[in-house]
């Protein structure tokens, strides 16, 4: 009896070992860092000024603001943007492990600028999506939503916007419909047989018909 109440507690430890990680419940943080806070029109007389995001948070997919964009200008006309370049540095930073990773994205802005009006383009010239690994999960950052900023003194500013999604790297490479979860390791799965291997014997040895 002792064996098999051990066998049984084995079982459910093993199931519990099983139990898939919830990627909704994935928590992590961020912060960016723009390559420059002032990017600047081809005549130096007006700017997007590019303020990133000091610290955010989120649990599982979120979606998020990466910068916020304002303009400036000394020009009374339209004063070209060119291409102007620009990077955010992206810092993920996973709370389960504490590990953190550093993903770059890039652009540039054009149209033009002045001191009464704003027509921003922008261009995402790099990589849009990008994966990184942290500790046990893996994030997958994807560019996407794009706000223009108005003229200079606007009260409503311009943004630049991503969307997370997070999941237990053990899961990368499942197929559709297949198990999702950490596997057990291999000394639970010989527990579970040996445990299947007693219970059987002593049900065949219990219900063993009795020769006359």
């Amino acid at each position: 009896m002792t064996r098999l109440l051990l066998c049984s507690a084995l079982a459910v430890l093993a199931g519990a070992w099983a139990a898939p990680a919830r990627a909704d419940q994935i928590l992590w943080s961020y912060s960016v860092t723009p390559d420059s806070a002032v990017v600047k029109s081809t005549s130096g007389q007006s700017a997007v000024r590019v303020i990133g995001e000091p610290l955010g948070s989120g649990t599982g997919n979120t979606d998020v603001v990466l910068a916020s964009l304002s303009t400036i200008s000394k020009s009374a006309a339209a004063d070209a943007m060119g291409s102007a370049s620009y990077s955010l540095g992206l810092t993920l930073t996973d709370a389960a492990s504490g590990m953190s990773g550093l993903l770059t994205f890039t652009g540039s802005f054009g149209g033009s600028i002045s001191s009464g009006s704003a027509h921003v383009t922008n261009t995402f010239t790099g990589q849009t999506t990008q994966t990184i690994t942290l500790g046990a999960n893996q994030y997958t950052v994807t560019l996407g939503t794009y706000l223009a900023p108005g003229a200079p003194g606007a009260t409503l500013q311009g943004g630049i916007g991503a969307s997370v999604s997070v999941h237990p790297a053990d899961d990368v490479g499942q197929p559709a419909g297949g198990p999702v979860g950490v596997p057990e390791p291999a000394s639970l799965v010989l527990a579970g047989l040996g445990c299947s291997a007693l219970l059987f014997r002593r049900l065949r040895r219990r219900f063993r018909p009795t020769v006359a």
